[in-house]
């Protein structure tokens, strides 16, 4: 069909326009697949440890993952990574992971990077913009939506459902299938060819910090974490009577639940029970002074079990720490950036 030019459009645009249009057309979009190994856990000597960590297993020696490209930028490429969980749960949409991945251009052969876990309220903009700081400055991010977030999350609002709630068997279920997840995430940034696997760790930030020093004491091959407003002690901070827990706390409390009784419930899914298998000197801990959901004595309880890693805090409460997002990056990047130590 010819190209008969529009009142006032010259020629020379018109071609230049179409051009552009053809050029569109014949992008092709960049995806990869593969399969990747599913690492066996280290085990413990402890056994009553290791009976807690064989929940945290799974059979099969490799998984099938697709890498999507949505965005390539002049410091990294940005792309969907999509896999299926360990863990078949009647949600269809739960049982596919989703991330979004940032890999740098940069000439390294082998790289840093990190699983990145986001807050209970699930707001992402902000976290990606901290994991494409975390590209920019030499990092594989690696940012995953938690079971019932995000995409993963159900059409159906009948079916809809919390990580965290005053379901006991519920809560248990999610947050081993977040562990899970975050172990074949953790997997397939270790078997990337631009990744050094001695160098892979997880940076989590509240629900995110929680699950994240979860993971790095049930699977040790995490050897380096930056973990942000968290702590130890589950119960505690449930019970604790901030407004975000409140509901939480009073359907538990009516159940009969005590902080004594949910310490012995929730030991499988307690960081403080996997806290000894973390390498101290590979973790970060960051805090705010005057925490209203995370308990100072919680946040000193994980501290205290994981060895007394390096503990910095910040002035003012949770929420400040949308404040500290700079100091925050930059802790990152040095704490991930560092050559291997003993």
């Amino acid at each position: 069909m010819a190209l008969a030019a529009a009142p006032g459009l010259s020629y020379t645009i018109l071609m230049r326009v179409a051009w552009l249009l053809l050029g569109l057309c014949l992008v092709q979009e960049k995806v990869e697949k593969g399969t990747s190994p599913a690492r066996a856990l280290r085990p413990s000597s402890d056994a009553s440890l290791q009976e807690f960590l064989r929940r945290y297993e799974v059979p099969g020696k490799e998984f099938e993952w697709e890498l999507r490209e949505i965005r390539s930028a002049e410091k990294f490429i940005q792309s969907w990574l999509t896999f299926r969980s360990p863990v078949k749960t009647d949600v269809e949409s739960n049982n596919t992971v989703w991330a979004k991945v940032w890999q740098p251009r940069d000439d390294k052969a082998k790289r840093p990077a990190a699983v990145v876990l986001h807050w209970l309220a699930g707001d992402f903009k902000v976290l990606e913009l901290v994991c494409q700081k975390m590209a920019e400055n030499g990092i594989v991010a690696l940012m995953m939506y938690m079971p019932h977030y995000g995409p993963r999350r159900s059409p159906d609002r009948e079916q809809r459902t919390k990580l965290v709630s005053e379901d006991m068997a519920g809560t248990l279920a999610n947050m081993r299938q977040a562990v899970l997840d975050v172990r074949r995430a953790g997997d397939w940034l270790a078997s990337r060819p631009d990744v050094d696997p001695e160098r892979v760790g997880i940076v989590g930030i509240s629900l995110g910090s929680i699950i994240g020093s979860l993971s790095a004491g049930i699977d040790d091959r995490f050897t380096r974490s930056v973990l942000i407003i968290g702590g130890g002690d589950l119960p505690a901070i449930v019970l604790h009577g901030s407004k975000e827990t409140a509901e939480q706390k009073k359907k538990l409390e009516e159940a009969g639940y005590t902080v004594d009784k949910l310490r012995e419930l929730w030991k499988e899914i307690e960081p403080c029970t996997f806290a000894p298998r973390v390498r101290a000197a590979g973790v970060l801990m960051i805090n705010a002074e005057d925490d209203e959901i995370i308990p100072k004595a919680a946040t000193l309880r994980l501290h205290e079990a994981m060895g007394k890693p390096e503990l910095k805090w910040f002035k003012g409460g949770h929420y400040a720490v949308a404040f500290q997002t700079g100091a925050i990056i930059r802790d990152i990047s040095a704490h991930f950036n560092r050559e291997p130590g003993p």
